[in-house]
């Protein structure tokens, strides 16, 4: 009985494997996930240029865009291989890379801070304005919100004590939340997705941490020869007119080579994103 079992359980994960390696096979889609920090609508109007450009260099038949309701969402499924890329934070990546044994592809540029947007008219004008407020984030599980939290209790402003928070669906929805009064400020980055209608209405009050940009990374099944090339296409797309306008809406301006210098940074915060997307 014991072979027995032996032998089902080797046949099932050989089976998985089997499976999963032909994830880049000629005739099916790469699902591509991407940050869950825009709609879905405008994910869609932001990747379309990548993935046109990646369906042509890969010759792919199709690239079919996800983008997970939240961090946590997303983990669950970089953990089940719900993905074949995916366009990630920092911590996130470097957490599937160590624990899940995930590839970094490139890493976007440049660099970026947390930083407290408020209204530009009538919004507070410093931390200690806040007290009593509400501040706007999209995910306590964001690299950029983590930040700012440790920050914020640095310079003695406490969560439920100090200021309450609340939660939206993506940073058009936070923006919308601080626009309407509804919170008096809100945890963003320091470039990319405000909207180009809205940015005259809103002004930083406050900065924290330096850190790095998004990084695209690549399932642990994904043949080397495969990486290779998919490293190659991706580092070409940034050269190209296409990938300017790309990289704007993100807030970026350039794909760069993943070194583990880069990603080593991110792991002070392994522990705490472990722990909040459990």
């Amino acid at each position: 009985m014991l072979n027995r079992r032996r032998f089902i359980e080797f046949s099932l994960v050989m089976g998985t494997l089997a499976v999963r390696t032909h994830a880049f096979a000629a005739g099916k889609p790469i699902r591509l996930g991407t940050v869950p920090v825009v709609s879905t609508r405008t994910a869609y109007e932001i990747y379309g240029p990548l993935i046109e450009y990646l369906k042509t260099g890969l010759e792919l038949s199709a690239i079919q865009l996800e983008t997970p309701p939240n961090f946590k969402s997303m983990y669950q499924r970089i953990r089940e291989d719900g993905f074949d890329l995916l366009i990630s934070p920092p911590h996130i990546a470097r957490l599937a890379q160590k624990r899940l044994g995930w590839h970094p592809l490139v890493m976007f540029q440049p660099e970026h801070q947390s930083v407290l947007l408020v209204q530009m008219s009538n919004g507070p004008s410093s931390l200690e304005a806040l007290r009593g407020g509400t501040i706007a984030l999209h995910d306590s599980s964001a690299l950029v919100v983590m930040v700012m939290m440790e920050a914020l209790s640095k310079k003695g402003l406490q969560v439920n004590r100090d200021f309450k928070i609340i939660e939206t669906r993506s940073y058009e929805s936070s923006q919308i939340a601080v626009k309407q009064g509804v919170a008096q400020a809100m945890i963003f980055r320091s470039q990319g997705f405000i909207d180009a209608s809205m940015r005259e209405h809103f002004k930083v009050i406050f900065e924290a941490g330096v850190l790095p940009g998004y990084v695209m990374i690549a399932s642990p099944n994904t043949a080397r020869q495969q990486l290779q090339k998919m490293r190659a296409q991706l580092l070409a797309f940034g050269n190209t007119p296409e990938a300017k306008l790309f990289l704007e809406k993100l807030g970026y301006d350039a794909m760069t080579s993943v070194t583990e210098d880069n990603m080593r940074r991110l792991d002070p915060f392994l522990e705490a994103t472990e722990s909040r997307l459990k």
